[in-house]
């Protein structure tokens, strides 16, 4: 099915390309995208486990304590101790951590403002959200399996 192939290029090129203009930002910072990954993941999804997040980002327990040394020593996060058990590390994202996803966000939809001016975006909009309905459904059965 040539048209799905299609459709998995396009995503997959644009999303790619929208995340890029985004990440623009990180050299204000000095972040890797996998420093900004872990302040990203720990934005939407609140504090976790050291555990938690190298199972997430698909790294060992040795490489997420050093991205996450790093990100404290800038202030970005802070790690605690778990109440129930002080041997559990949980790592939160701080307060100018989260300016830095916010400052982000907001590069990605002036890059997507701009980009997309000669398009009706309320069309657009409503297609983007049926295509994420039904790519939401199939994920949510994908998990259940």
């Amino acid at each position: 099915m040539k048209e799905f192939e299609e459709i998995e290029l396009l995503l997959r090129t644009t999303c790619f390309k929208v995340k890029v203009a985004g990440r623009r930002v990180l050299k204000e910072f000095d972040l890797t995208a996998s420093q900004f990954d872990i302040l990203q993941y720990l934005y939407f999804d609140e504090s976790k486990r050291m555990t938690e997040l190298s199972e997430k980002m698909g790294v060992t327990k040795s490489t997420m304590t050093g991205l996450v040394s790093r990100l404290e020593d800038a202030g970005y996060v802070k790690k605690l101790h778990f109440a129930k058990d002080k041997r559990v590390t949980v790592v939160e994202i701080s307060v100018e951590g989260e300016k830095i996803i916010k400052k982000v966000i907001e590069k990605r939809v002036k890059f997507i403002t701009d980009s997309l001016k000669r398009i009706d975006h309320l069309e657009l909009l409503d297609n983007l959200r049926k295509i994420g309905d039904a790519i939401s459904n199939e994920f949510n059965q994908l998990e259940k399996r």
